[in-house]
């Protein structure tokens, strides 16, 4: 055996070393398949070829492994749904919030009006508006996003219930 196939077994055999186990078996029949070339150079380029092959056969598993975890890391589909709906349930409270400090700049801004001291101005503003804002929000977002939507439906559903409940014990 001359040294240009000895060069050869030694690199598959060092390849068969490093290569990740999806590659291995690839690598063993290589170096077993080395004995039925003819010819030390032409087994020396024959190896060369198999180690070319191997690598990007091995940079491609290594790039599926690198992949793979990410998509695991990510968000699953509760995740999402639940930001979904936090998020639709922060919005609405924002758009109810908005509607306290509207009440009082109109109270401010036209105190002839006497809309400070008023209920019906107080029910309009601070509740019968957000919730329509949020039904019609609700029926815009159902379909693209189901979660938000079902957030603000939640909302405007806890809100309802707790004037309900205000209404009627006094």
């Amino acid at each position: 055996m001359g040294a240009p196939r000895k060069l050869a077994a030694g690199l598959l055999k060092a390849v068969l070393r490093l290569v990740p186990e999806e590659s291995r078996q690839w690598a063993t029949a290589m170096l077993h398949e080395l004995d039925f070339v003819d010819g030390d150079w032409a087994a020396l380029f024959w190896a060369l070829g198999s180690v070319t092959a191997i690598l990007r056969h091995a940079a491609s598993v290594f790039r599926m492994n690198l992949k793979r975890p990410a998509k695991e890391a990510g968000m699953n589909n509760t995740g999402r749904k639940a930001l979904g709906i936090t998020l639709g349930a922060l919005s609405a409270l924002f758009v109810a919030g908005c509607a306290f400090p509207l009440l009082r700049l109109i109270s401010l801004m036209f105190p002839e009006l006497g809309y400070g001291h008023a209920s019906w101005p107080y029910w309009l503003t601070v509740i019968m508006i957000p919730e329509a804002i949020f039904a019609v929000a609700t029926v815009l977002l159902w379909r693209k996003r189901g979660p938000v939507a079902a957030g603000i439906l939640a909302t405007a559903l806890i809100m309802g219930l707790h004037v309900a409940v205000h209404a009627a014990m006094h």
